[in-house]
């Protein structure tokens, strides 16, 4: 609602909020909005010069009775399933601090949707930031996307750490686990619930249990062998021989076993 003059004083300011209303607008809002400002401040732009296309007064101008060219834009963006969590992010600062409360579910759903995205360390590293900022934090999600002690917003620490979280621990989404994933993790997860049937059951186990019965094996082989020494002695040489191959043979695979 500025005249052209008080939009040339806050020209800055108004190139910051259009930004973020084109970069959460759908393509088609943006087009509309280009049209409805051509059509109306055309001519004017044409006169001052093509650098003028550049200047947001053109898409924020209403002295001639009509809703502001950003209207399309904006509008589109509200119903943008795809935009952009820093595009999103840069939204909610504009927001004054007197209309903040009745928009706090903005923040919660933008908050929600920056937390699904991102890795597990990124999530434990925001926690442990807001706790340091306020103990109630999650009481007050604004506090989330506001500056502190010149730092960015700490909810930026989510937005610049998006991807899937492959640690197998808390975080660990295991829908989109690789089978070496799903083995690996499978361990600590049988551990924690104490699921027997896996423990019993899972390929390793199944190794397991399967050299210890081959060491046990070996090694009986390796007794019989050492008996037969003291009465085939024309053998020794090639006795002795088995003997240390099975001795190395049963020490390995004991010591896999552990």
């Amino acid at each position: 609602m500025l005249t052209p003059d008080e939009l040339e004083a806050r020209k800055w300011e108004a190139l910051l909020i259009v930004n973020a209303v084109i970069s959460s607008a759908t393509p088609d809002g943006i087009a509309k909005a280009h049209a409805d400002k051509d059509a109306r401040w055309g001519a004017q732009i044409q006169q001052e010069g093509i650098l003028s296309r550049l200047h947001p007064k053109w898409l924020l101008r209403t002295d001639d009775d009509k809703p502001p060219a950003i209207k399309h834009a904006l509008e589109s963006a509200l119903d943008n399933p795809f935009r952009d969590l820093r595009a999103r992010l840069q939204m909610l600062q504009f927001i004054a601090p007197a209309d903040r409360e009745r928009l706090t579910d903005l923040v919660r759903a933008f908050q929600a949707d920056a937390w699904a995205g991102a890795r597990g360390d990124a999530r434990d590293q925001f926690v442990t930031t807001m706790r340091r900022i306020s103990k109630e934090w999650f009481r007050d999600p604004w506090l989330t996307v506001l500056p502190h002690d010149g730092n960015p917003p700490p909810v930026s620490i989510l937005i610049e750490n998006q991807g899937p979280t492959h640690d197998g621990g808390w975080h660990d989404d295991p829908s989109d686990d690789t089978s070496w994933e799903q083995a690996k993790f499978g361990w600590a997860d049988a551990i924690r619930t104490w699921d027997v049937d896996f423990l019993r059951d899972n390929p390793l186990s199944q190794l397991y249990l399967t050299v210890e019965e081959t060491a046990s094996e070996v090694a009986s082989g390796a007794n019989e062998a050492a008996k037969g020494i003291a009465t085939i002695m024309k053998w020794a040489p090639y006795v002795a021989a088995g003997i240390a191959v099975l001795g190395v043979t049963t020490a390995v695979l004991v010591a896999a076993r552990r």
